[in-house]
């Protein structure tokens, strides 16, 4: 390095959702909610910082301060969202932010102006603008359910995502998108345009996106046809079921899911990795038509939400970790694979031992799961699932 030359900051963008997230406990008497009745909670409802986005920066951010990447906790996590900084709920998300350290960059632009009415959420409302997104996460007999309230979150753009490539501060390492289905502004190309500006810009940089639920139960949006500028795609089973479109298929008949999506996966995008996550069971990886499974170990779950963000914060930990301490292997391998795969399991597995999808565990914690998640695979020779799912 030349004298008098600043080193470049490493840096992981994360782009999508954040959303004050307000937790209902229903009573194990009423676990159901009945339009028109009544349900009993557990407990005192909670507001907490939540969204795809914002969990897997939480957790990645953790991840990076408790073990480093190959040694460096020198590197930065940047947060791309939109929020009304001026309600209630946008304080909550910035100064969740500020207190888990990753930098919050609020894209909202003069174009989409809902944010910029007011100075506190009463004048914000009164006049017009749009409060920052929030659902109620409804949590019953181990399962989570959401209604949410996207606000202006609605407003975000794929042109509006900085292209963090061209920072001349940072080194730019990774994105990761986070809530693809809960942002309609980076449906239909939207999205994909800015991915494939930032890819031809530096194709060493690596993509990852995580759908999260369509409420509008289409699966569709375009995501698809973004998928060639993207690296991994991390979804549940059920994501990706809607996603292929899975129980629409005559396929079915003769193929079990993994058969059938790792052909539909290949078929789309044959250069995308696809990791399905399979909660207490694990996960698995889909890529040129195989199948490949890493255990975890079963946990009893307090709350499961959050528990696909956490699987997502530690595989893009794993995978850059790996990476950084094997930079003369060429491209991804099994081995960089496996290894992102048992730090996603071992995140998620302690993020549902959590109550909130948005508070890390400890490193001790983090530390013994993951010892256990490589016991796991280590004893018995995981073949690739062959019932029918």
């Amino acid at each position: 390095m030349d004298q008098g030359t600043t080193k470049k900051k490493k840096l992981i963008s994360i782009v999508g959702d954040a959303f004050a997230d307000i937790y209902c406990y229903l009573d194990n008497q009423t676990p159901h909610v009945v339009v028109g009745g009544d349900a009993r909670l557990s407990q005192p409802m909670t507001t907490r910082a939540g969204g795809s986005g914002l969990n897997t920066s939480t957790h990645l951010c953790s991840l990076i301060n408790h073990f480093g990447i190959n040694d460096d906790t020198d590197i930065e996590v940047n947060f791309q969202t939109v929020i009304n900084e001026n309600d209630e709920y946008g304080k909550l998300i910035t100064s969740h932010a500020k207190c888990h350290g990753f930098n919050l960059l609020n894209r909202r632009v003069s174009d989409y102006p809902s944010c910029f009415f007011g100075t506190d959420e009463e004048s914000t409302l009164a006049s017009g603008g749009k409060s920052s997104g929030h659902c109620a996460v409804i949590i019953a007999q181990g399962e989570r359910s959401f209604m949410t309230h996207i606000g202006c979150l609605g407003d975000y753009r794929g042109s509006h995502i900085l292209d963090e490539s061209i920072n001349e501060t940072y080194d730019l390492q990774h994105v990761h998108v986070s809530g693809y289905f809960n942002i309609p502004g980076f449906w239909d190309g939207e999205l994909g345009s800015k991915l494939e500006e930032i890819k031809q810009r530096n194709k060493e940089i690596t993509i990852s996106l995580v759908p999260q639920h369509d409420a509008t139960e289409t699966w569709d949006g375009g995501l698809l046809e973004a998928l060639s500028n993207i690296d991994f795609l991390i979804l549940s089973e059920v994501e990706a079921k809607g996603l292929t479109k899975y129980h629409d298929s005559a396929a079915i008949r003769k193929n079990t899911f993994f058969e059938y999506a790792a052909t539909y996966f290949h078929d789309k995008s044959p250069n995308t990795h696809v990791i399905i996550t399979l909660g207490s069971d694990g996960c698995v990886h889909l890529k040129n038509g195989a199948i490949d499974k890493v255990a975890t170990v079963k946990k009893e779950p307090i709350d499961p939400t959050g528990a696909g963000d956490a699987f997502a914060a530690g595989f893009v930990y794993g995978f850059l970790d790996y990476m950084s301490q094997n930079k003369d292997n060429c491209g991804i391998t099994s081995h960089t694979l496996k290894t992102s795969m048992l730090w996603g399991c071992a995140s998620g597995c302690c993020c549902v031992g959590i109550d909130g999808a948005s508070r890390p565990p400890e490193k001790k914690i983090i530390e013994q799961v993951l010892t256990g998640v490589q016991a796991v695979n280590e004893a018995e020779s995981v073949k690739p699932p062959s019932e029918e799912r």
